[in-house]
């Protein structure tokens, strides 16, 4: 039977699973510091997804890893993420990781007029989801953060009101800062950009999307057109690429868990074992068990 992941739909639900002791009185918000989370809390979380948004600055990291699927993220020193509702997470803390984390819902900032999801990008699965900051930006965002922690604990009969355009405000700081640090990268072709958004899109939704053409229309263009520009730009087809992430993640899997092969099948996103192995054999030459037999 297919595993199923986990989908928290609000945030104290999400807290009493990991065994967090605060709740929020704001049903779709809340801010907190990574210290503030005790020794005994859960220290690792197998992948799931989540009804709100969050935002996460890291400062010290330890050996703490954030992962977006199978894609891990061990570089979290001074390090801004983005995850949304869409994203599949998984993490490994430290207990020395400090820093702060937002939950929010976009129904917090209702009030706001814009298209939510065009406005922040670093949400889409398409973007890269962390940008790496100097310490000049730390302190700049870690203010940010602090005001906004502040705000939440300071009793106001203003309170929700000013908790909404302290995070509406940072949203759009960590906004400029993506647009900062793009500056200084070459501006890509258009080519390149979407060939950028379509190995993103790979890494985030390879378990769930499998065909060029489900990739296609997430981006808005033709399968052929995806397929032509990743040829030119990487030298593989859209189709390659696919394949070339799936094979990736299968070989990590078979060589450093200890799970069976049907649940490595299952966890990639295959319907059947039966047809992750015919897959495996047909881009490797060999099956997942003689390849794991291999490694040992």
């Amino acid at each position: 039977m297919k595993q199923n992941i986990k989908r928290f739909n609000e945030i104290n639900e999400f807290f009493e699973t990991t065994g967090f002791e605060k709740r929020t009185d704001i049903a779709d918000f809340f801010v907190f510091r990574f210290d503030e989370l005790p020794k005994d809390n859960a220290l690792k979380m197998p992948p799931y997804q989540k009804d709100f948004y969050q935002v996460s600055l890291i400062l010290n990291s330890g050996n703490a890893v954030a992962n977006i699927n199978e894609q891990s993220n061990k570089a979290l020193e001074n390090t801004l993420y983005f995850l949304s509702p869409d994203h599949i997470f998984s993490w490994q803390r430290n207990m020395r990781t400090t820093g702060f984390v937002v939950y929010f819902k976009t129904e917090f900032l209702n009030f706001f007029s814009g298209n939510f999801k065009n406005e922040f990008s670093f949400f889409n699965l398409s973007e890269q989801n962390f940008l790496k900051l100097d310490i000049e930006q730390i302190v700049e965002l870690a203010s940010d953060f602090e005001k906004l922690y502040k705000e939440y604990y300071t009793p106001n009969a203003y309170r929700v009101h000013i908790l909404q355009s302290f995070l509406l405000s940072l949203l759009f700081k960590c906004k400029s800062l993506q647009e900062v640090i793009g500056s200084i990268n070459i501006n890509p072709s258009k080519k390149q950009e979407l060939v950028f958004q379509f190995q993103n899109l790979v890494t985030n939704c390879y378990i769930k999307h499998k065909q060029v053409g489900e990739y296609a229309k997430k981006l808005n263009v033709s399968a052929n057109t995806l397929n032509q520009n990743s040829k030119e730009v990487l030298g593989i087809t859209a189709k390659e690429l696919i394949s070339e992430k799936i094979i990736q993640e299968a070989k990590k899997l078979l060589k450093y868990s200890a799970e069976d092969i049907s649940e490595i099948a299952y966890s990639i996103g295959f319907e059947e074992p039966t047809h992750f192995i015919r897959f495996f054999k047909n881009q490797t030459s060999t099956t997942p068990k003689e390849y794991r037999n291999s490694q040992m």
